[in-house]
């Protein structure tokens, strides 16, 4: 575990420094190295079997929500005209299985569109990331709010870029909280 823990945390800090995404497969053939399989017996194949078994167990044992206003306030959101979207770093787990579990919780629908790192090639906080959100979308830039957990990558960046940001930080948020945050700076 600490292995899979220290490969998480040098690819975050990797993508936050360069912008991109370092790819799943690297990600897993570094863990790989660390755990003392020979770099000639890490081939394609291997790492699409450990992908594919990562998946299964994701899918197996899916996330569930930790708070229950999630599904009422993307009600609101999309009965008041918002549009809703994800914008997402990915590490081991790639894009096309987030979807899965979305589809899996029943929400996916409330989505406009979601952009995943492992996708796209580049990660938050960097202009590139934001770059290819803002391309989906027909608003100004001051009109947008990111909201997300990790103050540097979702906070910080979606402001450096010219976004509105909230960071959330394990607290229960509101659509008039969310709406007050839109209208502050208006």
């Amino acid at each position: 575990m600490v292995i899979v823990q220290s490969t998480d945390k040098v690819c975050d800090r990797l993508n936050e420094i360069n912008g991109l995404k370092v790819p799943t497969d690297k990600m897993y053939q570094r863990i790989l190295l660390q755990l003392g399989i020979e770099a000639a017996a890490i081939n394609s194949e291997l790492l699409m079997a450990i992908k594919s078994t990562v998946r299964t167990l994701f899918l197996s044992r899916p996330p569930h929500f930790l708070n229950p206003t999630v599904l009422p306030l993307l009600q609101q959101l999309k009965d008041e005209g918002y549009g809703i979207s994800i914008g997402s770093n990915t590490g081991f787990i790639e894009g096309g299985t987030i979807i899965d579990i979305l589809r899996n919780l029943n929400i996916f629908e409330y989505f406009d569109f979601c952009i995943f790192s492992d996708e796209v090639g580049a990660s938050k906080p960097s202009a590139g990331f934001y770059e290819k959100v803002y391309e989906q979308i027909d608003a100004k830039k001051e009109e947008v709010i990111h909201i997300g957990d990790n103050y540097k990558a979702d906070y910080e960046g979606a402001l450096n870029y010219g976004f509105k940001a909230l960071h959330i930080n394990n607290q229960s948020y509101t659509i008039n909280d969310i709406k007050r945050h839109l209208q502050a700076n208006d």
